[in-house]
């Protein structure tokens, strides 16, 4: 577990991370709810009425973002966000960039 907000500056900093590419996401996808419920889950009858669609999105996400280094985190930068007027999370960028 980490901390991605510190509270000096006011900001979150996320990353950079890195993961491997997801090699059957494809195969996912195309699986109805009963499968991915059945297959992805540790306790299926336990889930929340959300979990599958928690899923299928996370899945997308690792397809749209296999590498994210090059993607997410040009230049293996941190995401920095801090709180706007409206209390809304704004992306700023880091200083030096």
């Amino acid at each position: 577990m980490i901390s991605i907000y510190d509270a000096k500056t006011e900001q979150l900093r996320i990353g950079p991370y890195s993961w491997t590419p997801f090699p059957h996401v494809d195969f996912w996808l195309q699986q109805d709810d009963k499968e991915i419920l059945e297959n992805l889950s540790t306790s299926p009858l336990a889930e929340p009425p959300h979990f599958v669609e928690h899923i299928r999105s996370t899945l997308l996400f690792l397809k749209k973002y296999p590498s994210p280094t090059n993607t997410l985190f040009p230049g293996n930068k941190a995401l920095l966000y801090k709180k706007n007027e409206d209390g809304l999370w704004e992306k700023i960028s880091p200083p030096g960039s």
